[in-house]
């Protein structure tokens, strides 16, 4: 009876010393930097997948179980999940991972957003963010402060991981670091180019490798171009002599292709989120990811 009692309390411990910080995000570009820091202390898992738009998913029953067994909820913020995420967390009833509380971690708040406004934002501006514009992953160099922001906080709530979180951050961020370097090496002939994009989601990828934005698809953030609108793009592309246009892979094509039959404009789509493609499974992933697609069409 003593040996199994003995036993008993040899499992718990070892399983209490062993169990692994359960944490959900609602992007799988933070699961893949929280996989890059936790490795083997973590469990991660994205309620959203890298195909999909995420500011427009639904909340099901199997969101709202992981939230309410989640240690740690790891947010994009700056609004791109408004339209699910507050009744998510209502409905799981999981006090720990409430904002303000240590198991709740806006990424938004280490970053210096673009895009802020103080101005009052109504529906005739379109998909506007006044916090900022959320989509701030897609500068790599912001991606060293995001994984910062997840090392602390992991830290703070497993202390005795701390050292093995330090320094798996300390190897992304070198690693982060060598291939921003060569990424920009990449996109060289890139740099100063005159683009076209569909959405505004491309302002930070276009700041960080230094293209020229000259004009949107979209009239306004999330509406679909009028007749009229798609006739100034062509004219815009022909005057400034604009050969690229970039867009994500889940908006329709249709625009593309007219502004290439009338313009000549090449248009590309890039991934945009780690799971965008079977292939794209990290963060240096997507970053390699968009720069092959970028430098495909230069052959």
């Amino acid at each position: 009876m003593k040996k199994m009692f003995f036993l008993l309390v040899l499992t718990f411990f070892s399983s209490a010393t062993w169990a692994k910080v359960n944490v959900i995000t609602t992007t799988s570009d933070l699961a893949a930097l929280v996989a890059e820091i936790g490795v083997d202390k973590v469990s991660v898992t994205s309620l959203t997948k890298g195909t999909r738009d995420p500011h427009y998913a639904q909340a099901k029953p199997s969101m709202i179980r992981k939230v309410f067994r989640a240690d740690l909820l790891v947010v994009i913020g700056a609004e791109m999940e408004v339209g699910w995420l507050p009744a998510l967390m209502r409905s799981s009833r999981n006090s720990k991972v409430s904002p303000g509380k240590a198991g709740y971690l806006d990424v938004s708040e280490f970053i210096e957003l673009k895009g802020k406004t103080s101005a009052r934002v109504t529906r005739d501006m379109g998909d506007v963010h006044a916090a900022g514009n959320p989509h701030y992953w897609l500068d790599p160099a912001n991606g060293i402060l995001m994984a910062k922001a997840i090392t602390e906080r992991l830290i703070k709530l497993d202390a005795s991981n701390a050292p093995s979180y330090r320094e798996n951050f300390n190897t992304f961020k070198e690693k982060l670091e060598k291939k921003i370097i060569q990424w920009k090496s990449d996109l060289h002939g890139f740099s100063g180019q005159k683009i076209i994009a569909y959405h505004t989601s491309l302002l930070y990828l276009a700041n960080a490798f230094n293209f020229d934005v000259r004009g949107y698809v979209e009239p306004k953030p999330g509406l679909s171009p009028s007749a009229s609108h798609l006739n100034q793009l062509i004219e815009t592309i022909k005057s400034e002599n604009i050969r690229y246009l970039l867009m994500e892979p889940y908006y329709e094509t249709r625009s593309a292709q007219l502004l290439k039959r009338k313009s000549g404009v090449n248009y590309i789509v890039i991934p945009q989120s780690v799971g965008a493609k079977p292939n794209i499974k990290t963060y240096f992933d997507l970053f390699d990811g968009i720069v092959n697609a970028l430098k495909a069409v230069e052959k």
